[in-house]
């Protein structure tokens, strides 16, 4: 049985026209694992440089130290600073609002909901890709603008971006503590295929569907908040330390992993999940329904068949350390 078929959902990706909500991407524990997995590949050194770093975050006191469990904060070192590298990859959705140690200063400081995610389109045939193309406003570019906190950049502009100040030296610590988080956050977020696209047609979703959060799935659910939980569900610290070490010690998994590394740019990372969310997020199964639809006052919920949700929990699995073995060799390439 394969370790990862749990996950708990949560991110609603919005296109570039609307304001985005506030929520979470793949979702917490997903996030976790991946960070977890990276920490266990990382050359020892550079982890204690991540980790020292991430303790000069300007809201280390209160975002990090005070969110700590108390078995983890009783515990040692070793086991704090885990914890620390994992929940830093969570930061950029807990700063979405504000709540528990979040005020709103510290929201209208950090929060930047665009830089999740990019729209690459889909369309439901040729036809509706004529019409519809030249309407499409979302910011697609791909190299980031000089402004290193420029609110409106995409995934790949944003991910760029927060390699470039890590990479340099005369930057505070400060800043590129924030910028690690965004770091660890963002490698996730771009191998979640609903990250990367929208789906467009001339009646319901003419701004996009945001990248299936406007297609219901069942029980008041939606596509996006389906793939998001295809990683783990269990919000303990304790079982996403399980899951990864499971996920990382998978055979044919490492090879999945040793052959990402390969490609450490982040525009590769969406054109795989891109394709990946073309061929088994969008399949014609979903496609067709939404076009039946089409000037209806309701979609309704989709019926998504077994093999389309064994498919995507195999999908998670891959993405997830394809993800961590990529995060691994960027901060090594950048800290070392």
């Amino acid at each position: 049985m394969r370790p990862i078929q749990y996950l708990n959902a949560a991110f609603f990706l919005l296109s570039y026209v609307l304001l985005p909500s506030t929520a979470n991407a793949w979702n917490s524990p997903g996030h976790r694992i991946i960070a977890l997995i990276a920490y266990d590949l990382l050359d020892p050194a550079v982890r204690a440089k991540a980790v020292e770093l991430l303790r000069s975050h300007p809201r280390f006191s209160q975002h990090f130290q005070a969110e700590m469990p108390r078995e983890i904060a009783r515990g040692d070192r070793g086991k704090q600073d885990e914890w620390l590298f994992a929940h830093a990859a969570t930061w950029p959705d807990q700063v979405r609002s504000a709540k528990g140690g979040v005020d709103h200063q510290d929201v209208g400081q950090f929060n930047r909901p665009w830089w999740h995610f990019v729209n690459e389109p889909i369309f439901l045939n040729d036809k509706e890709r004529e019409k519809l193309q030249g309407e499409i406003r979302a910011n697609r570019r791909r190299d980031p603008p000089q402004e290193d906190d420029e609110p409106n950049m995409n995934v790949i502009q944003a991910l760029k971006n927060s390699s470039r100040v890590l990479r340099d030296q005369s930057v505070s610590v400060e800043k590129r503590a924030v910028h690690l988080c965004w770091l660890l956050h963002l490698t996730g977020d771009a191998h979640q295929p609903l990250h990367s696209t929208a789906l467009y047609t001339t009646h319901r979703f003419r701004d996009g569907d945001h990248g299936g959060n406007y297609v219901e799935y069942e029980h008041q659910w939606d596509l996006h908040g389906f793939w998001d939980e295809q990683i783990s569900t269990d919000e303990p610290f304790q079982t996403a330390r399980v899951l990864a070490t499971d996920l990382r010690e998978n055979a044919e998994l490492k090879t999945v992993g040793q052959a990402a590394v390969t490609s450490l740019d982040p525009g590769q990372w969406i054109d795989e999940s891109f394709a990946i969310a073309k061929q088994h997020a969008y399949t014609p199964e979903v496609l067709q329904k939404v076009a039946q639809r089409e000037g209806h006052s309701r979609l309704g919920p989709l019926d998504l068949s077994p093999q389309y949700k064994l498919d995507a929990a195999e999908i998670a699995e891959h993405r997830a350390v394809e993800a961590a073995y990529r995060l691994a060799k960027t901060i090594e390439q950048l800290l070392q």
